[in-house]
């Protein structure tokens, strides 16, 4: 079985996205060099906004939910609403440098095994993992302009 070109495409559009950047800041220079008290930083907008730790947990939770909805036993099971409700934008509850070097080793994990899976000839729904491009991409608009809030310098 042979891949699909239009998922070698995506696939290559999601490895750019983490080490060159998709006419903005790589992914992981996004997350290089911040300290877990910065990830862990609230803005103070009044409203209902989360830290950059908390939206690098979020792309993990439905990273690994769409893995798991196209390669198991139960594809295209979506996740209860007590999963979402407890891990969409979980609360901290470890603040360490630990726990944020953990966070973003899984992080990374969760980014080579996607990219493999868009290539992998056996998994027949690679539109759902599709989705997490723009999802992903909007998420690190967040967590860049988090960035800015802290005075960190842009990424170039």
């Amino acid at each position: 079985m042979t891949t699909n070109p239009a998922n070698d495409f995506i696939a290559s559009w999601w490895n750019d996205a983490w080490t060159e950047g998709l006419w903005a800041a790589s992914w992981s220079k996004s997350l290089e060099g911040l300290t877990a008290a910065q990830a862990s930083w609230l803005p103070p907008t009044g409203g209902r906004r989360h830290s950059i730790w908390q939206h690098v947990l979020h792309m993990i939770f439905w990273r690994d939910n769409c893995l798991r909805r196209v390669t198991s036993a139960t594809l295209n099971q979506r996740p209860s609403e007590d999963d979402i409700a407890r891990n969409n934008f979980p609360e901290l509850t470890d603040t360490s440098e630990l726990a944020w070097a953990a966070a973003k080793g899984k992080f990374e994990e969760s980014q080579s095994r996607i990219a493999a899976a868009f290539v992998n000839p056996s998994i027949v729904d690679t539109k759902t993992l599709a989705y997490l491009l723009p999802h992903d991409c909007y998420h690190f608009g967040q967590i860049n302009m988090i960035r800015g809030m802290l005075n960190l310098p842009p990424i170039e």
